[in-house]
């Protein structure tokens, strides 16, 4: 049994919690530490004292992604059964005065402050895609000719009049949560694009955001510590990972075999990283990320909604506090006959005036109200403040983006069983958390295979040989030139390819690490012109003899063909060679094929049961999930077939009838996103 910690009781620390009981069930013991006496951390829902009326005191909103694509998130809280509110607002305050997005803006700024606005708007839309705002931070975003410019020096140069940048600037502040001179031009992007239709929703969970935290811990399998702060983790003598800790009686120590630390940014600082490699890796990783942004939270009580039909959206934005979100807490939550006003400081202004005390933060948030809305004192009743301080990222994903594994595994020489969790790794949103907690499973859950291996603990004894002993038993069922087809069924694979790239006949294809020939063969008596590459002399060697011309001996590393001699590849061998060699045969590929390639090699995602089943470790030199493998794809001249063209469906139900569905290869859909991906020109 593999023991693991989780440093953070947060949502990320819940949603990594939850992620691997998902993906390995009982294989692995969880324990979260969390430092306070509760769970969520930054997702908190709350009441006043003198009522029971909800406001949000953390996470103000859930972003919606599920109009452009898959929305795990949206998903997750769907399988939950919670109930969500969509919100929206087009009013902005202005000089004192509510105004109506653009035409209020129009009605009193005249109309070439109006258009100032509609033409960056217009701008930003041809600047990044709904498309690419769904993808979010990645490599292509260092491309991006806003990426190493300032958000305050784009403004400047596109928008002339002074009105419209003000605007501009009042609408997205309380997103960025940072002053413009603190951003670069493209996260500012992604956040004025908010405003235009057709880029995301929101939306908030009925009865509270914190009913997420509850539908994660009914559902996780872990022992939960509470007042349990980590002060230090390091290597102990065993090998494993020493966790020390204070539990409020006294300091405490406990070793498990791999460490997930689920923190915000602020905290990792704070802590100590036992080892000069370690120590200097957690500098540096905090380093990269050190752009503090932070937020204020203001919520006030009033004896009723006095502000009436004034408000007709969910929130509305404020030049008060240089630019903040008043949220009006009774279109989404139960606050009675009272009136709840919420107010999102962000910025330079959260952090100063967070050094004010409550009372002072009240009285500025009720002279900040419209004057149209009357005396807001008269009805003022209770305010909470609620700081939230170095809570988020002022460039999330950092600058330039580094890949995910970089990001997650801060020092994955000596220590490649910790990985770190944090929203601030993506686009310091709840969404991007998941993800987060998502990437950082998938090297645990390759982690926890190589340990079970390594230790024995599964039925097979471990091995990286692969040698005559290997094909005679291929995959424990029996002698390979038998048992091949149940692995690698030609009808399969050309029924796969039709429905990927519309190919049925007509078609050159390369079998990367095709053993004896028996799969170039049957391609080739199916009308393929089909080619094979084999390393291993001992299998390579029973290649019959009609087929020899056709099967070459010799390593993908460096194939024995021309540029772009094959339609598609499709390859078994990539996870047998070192990581140097992987990228060397990954280059290969792409030079020698035109369209496409089958990726077909073990990765950790598969069930352990099934690798446990047919040894499928044995052999595996570089072991890592199908999201790894495709960020090395994605730097190396491919991109995901379904990214351009999602057959998913198709493609799933014809695994299906193959009977290579779950319990047999395939365990869902999504998996096979991750099989198919096209060669693409540089400047694609």
């Amino acid at each position: 049994m593999i023991d693991l910690a989780i440093i953070g009781g947060g949502p990320g620390g819940l949603m990594s919690a939850w992620y691997l009981k998902k993906k390995l069930g009982s294989l692995c013991r969880v324990t979260i530490y969390e430092a306070s006496d509760r769970l969520g951390g930054k997702i908190l829902t709350k009441t006043f004292d003198s009522t029971p009326a909800m406001y949000e005191a953390g996470v103000a909103e859930i972003y919606d992604y599920s109009m452009t694509g898959p929305d795990p998130l949206r998903e997750l809280v769907q399988h939950f059964g919670l109930q969500t509110i969509p919100m929206d607002a087009e009013q902005v305050q202005l000089d004192g005065e509510l105004l109506d997005d653009v035409p209020g803006m129009r009605r009193k700024y005249g109309p070439v402050t109006a258009k100032a606005i509609e033409d960056f708007r217009k701008l930003c839309t041809k600047m990044v895609s709904p498309v690419e705002y769904y993808e979010g931070v990645g490599a292509h975003d260092n491309e991006h000719p806003w990426a190493f410019r300032s958000a305050e020096d784009v403004l400047d140069e596109t928008v002339a009049d002074p009105t419209a940048k003000r605007f501009l600037k009042v609408m997205a502040r309380s997103d960025i949560a940072t002053e413009s001179h603190n951003t670069n031009g493209l996260n500012a992007l992604k956040n004025y694009v908010m405003d235009v239709d057709g880029y995301i929703g929101l939306y908030s969970i009925q009865n509270g955001n914190e009913q997420l935290i509850h539908g994660l811990h009914s559902e996780i399998d872990a022992e939960i510590h509470l007042n349990h702060r980590v002060l230090q983790v390091g290597k102990a003598d065993s090998g494993r990972y020493a966790v020390n800790m204070m539990n409020g009686k006294g300091p405490v120590t406990k070793e498990h075999d791999l460490v997930v630390v689920c923190l915000p940014h602020s905290w990792l600082a704070t802590m100590r990283w036992d080892g000069e490699l370690l120590r200097h890796s957690m500098v540096k990783h905090v380093a990269y990320f050190d752009r503090p942004a932070h937020y204020l939270r203001i919520a006030l009580l009033f004896d009723s909604p006095f502000w009436g039909d004034q408000v007709p959206g969910a929130w509305w934005m404020s030049e008060a506090f240089g630019g903040c979100c008043v949220y009006v807490e009774g279109a989404r939550h139960d606050v009675g006959r009272n009136g709840v006003l919420n107010f999102l400081v962000p910025g330079s202004d959260a952090l100063a005036f967070a050094n004010l005390s409550q009372d002072e933060l009240i009285d500025a948030a009720l002279k900040s109200l419209p004057a149209s809305f009357g005396d807001a004192r008269a009805h003022f009743l209770e305010g909470k403040i609620h700081r939230w301080l170095s809570s988020v990222n002022s460039i999330p994903g950092g600058l330039p983006v580094r890949d995910v594994m970089t990001n997650h595994r801060p020092e994955p020489l000596e220590h490649p069983g910790l990985v770190v969790v944090g929203d601030y790794l993506f686009d310091s949103t709840l969404n991007g958390l998941l993800d987060s907690s998502d990437a950082a499973t998938d090297i645990i859950l390759t982690e926890m295979m190589k340990l079970r291996y390594e230790r024995g603990e599964t039925c097979n004894v471990p091995s990286d040989k692969i040698d005559r002993a290997y094909f005679d038993n291929y995959r424990n069922v029996g002698p390979y030139g038998e048992v091949w087809k149940q692995f690698s069924d030609p009808t399969y694979l050309m029924k796969l390819i039709r429905i990927v790239w519309g190919k049925a006949k007509g078609y050159k294809l390369l079998v990367a690490g095709s053993a004896s020939g028996e799969l170039v063969g049957a391609l080739r008596d199916l009308g393929i012109d089909a080619w094979g590459i084999e390393s291993n002399r001992y299998i390579h060697g029973k290649t019959p003899k009609a087929l020899r011309k056709y099967n070459k001996l010799g390593s993908i590393a460096k194939l024995p063909f021309k540029d772009g001699e094959f339609d598609f590849v499709f390859e078994t061998s990539l996870c047998h060679l070192s990581d140097k060699q992987v990228k060397r045969a990954v280059r290969e590929l792409n030079r020698v094929v035109k369209t496409g390639f089958v990726f077909g090699s073990i990765t950790s995602d598969l069930p352990p049961a099934l690798v446990d089943k047919y040894d499928l470790l044995r052999g595996v030199k570089k072991l890592g999930t199908w999201w790894e493998w495709s960020e090395l794809f994605f730097s190396n001249g491919f991109d995901l077939s379904m990214h351009r063209h999602d057959k998913t469906d198709e493609v799933w139900a014809a695994t299906l009838a193959a009977g290579k569905g779950p319990g047999h290869w395939y365990a869902d859909a999504d998996s096979l996103r991750y099989s198919f991906f096209d060669k693409v020109a540089a400047d694609d």
